[in-house]
């Protein structure tokens, strides 16, 4: 990103906020901003940055699903649902395991959750669970599975779809009646998965990108594979993003050495451009952000072990807008078309708005040009005498 300057978060900011650990989730609407961290604080701020509730569970809060006024949160091993005007805990169940994904159909009267067990000699997940729930907090079934769901998509009627790990891999499909398991075109396990269209976007430990359209394995001509596992996906209008790790040197890759690659399409699977990061930097998180400048932004971070780095660029050119450099590292990424939340390691919280990014980043243009026309100035003064 040569010649961009590094820009201070905290001044292009529309507002910051400070958890008590460390940030693992945030959940964006219309109306709120919502953050978990690892102590199982959940908080929620109306978008001006008024506190409006904050509630206390017992561990890890990993991720969030809205249905009807509900709010579904996974922390540690418990399934918690919240009042989202309230914030009063409506009821909470304990799974087995480590909790991990949370979805609910749009009314909130079907919740699915995930739980898994890790195995310290293996050093693997050698079970997990899904369960269903009615909107009381009833457990309708829970059903074994001896891999690890990545993520999860789900319908309108409560079937849901989960890409899967080894040793099975392909997917499952999860409705009323228990699970049942569909190989996709790739055997490769799963890595991540992102619903933002009408689909999921699937990505792979080999590359593949698999899209899922009602259960249904979409053309794969539309999904270019990627040269290494895939990291992260955003997948929303005007098309998707997709970052993959790649090992130094890969032959005929031609990446020079880079350790990260992202890459933009559009709707259609067309390439639009790419970038990548340098040796040791990997990218961690890709996600759509508001407009900037009357043009949609992509926000790619990346950690080197010591620093963060976002950078900023627009969606149709690939053109880069600003970067910003923390010491801490970016746990959680979520943005729409008018704002982007980030959470950081050291348990900040920060919400950026579209239009008044725009403003300061504008300001900031025309101060560092004076300031540049200042030096010149200078220096032609000095040069006359």
């Amino acid at each position: 990103m040569e010649g961009v300057s590094t820009r201070s978060l905290r001044d292009l900011a529309w507002f910051e906020r400070s958890l008590e650990a460390n940030a693992s989730a945030l959940f964006l609407d219309d109306e709120r901003l919502i953050a978990g961290d690892w102590d199982g604080g959940i908080y929620c701020w109306d978008l001006e940055g008024e506190t409006l509730w904050r509630v206390q569970t017992n561990n890890r809060v990993a991720n969030f699903a809205k249905g009807a006024n509900f709010l579904f949160a996974v922390c540690g091993r418990d399934l918690v649902c919240i009042d989202l005007e309230s914030g009063e805990l409506q009821w909470e169940y304990e799974l087995e395991g480590s909790s991990d994904l949370v979805a609910c159909t749009p009314d909130g009267q079907i919740i699915l959750a995930t739980s898994s067990v890790f195995d310290l000699e293996m050093n693997d997940f050698i079970e997990s669970t899904l369960w269903r729930f009615n909107a009381e907090g009833d457990l309708i079934r829970s059903d074994s599975i001896d891999e690890r769901p990545w993520a999860m998509e789900m319908r309108n009627d409560g079937v849901a779809f989960l890409p899967l790990s080894r040793p099975r891999c392909g997917m499952i499909r999860a409705g009323e009646d228990g699970l049942h398991h569909t190989p996709l075109p790739t055997d490769s396990p799963a890595t991540c998965g992102f619903t933002g269209q009408q689909h999921m976007v699937i990505g792979h430990a080999d590359g593949t990108l698999t899209g899922i359209d009602d259960g249904m394995v979409m053309d794969d001509e539309i999904y270019t594979n990627q040269p290494g596992p895939i990291e992260s996906i955003s997948a929303t209008e005007p098309g998707f993003l997709v970052a993959a790790a790649i090992e130094s040197g890969s032959v005929g890759a031609s990446f020079g050495g880079a350790e990260g690659l992202a890459r933009a399409y559009d709707e259609n699977g067309k390439l639009l451009w790419q970038i990548e990061t340098t040796l040791g930097r990997n990218i961690e998180h890709v996600m759509f952000g508001p407009a900037i400048k009357d043009t949609t932004s992509a926000w790619i971070a990346s950690w080197d072990e010591r620093q963060s780095n976002l950078d900023v660029y627009t969606v149709s050119e690939g053109e880069p807008i600003f970067r910003i450099s923390m010491e801490s590292r970016i746990n959680t990424i979520v943005g729409n078309s008018e704002y982007i939340g980030i959470g950081f390691d050291d348990g900040t919280v920060y919400l950026l708005q579209g239009d008044l990014l725009t403003r300061r980043l504008s300001s900031e243009d025309e101060v560092e040009g004076d300031e540049n026309r200042s030096k010149l100035a200078e220096k032609l003064r000095r040069l006359r005498s």
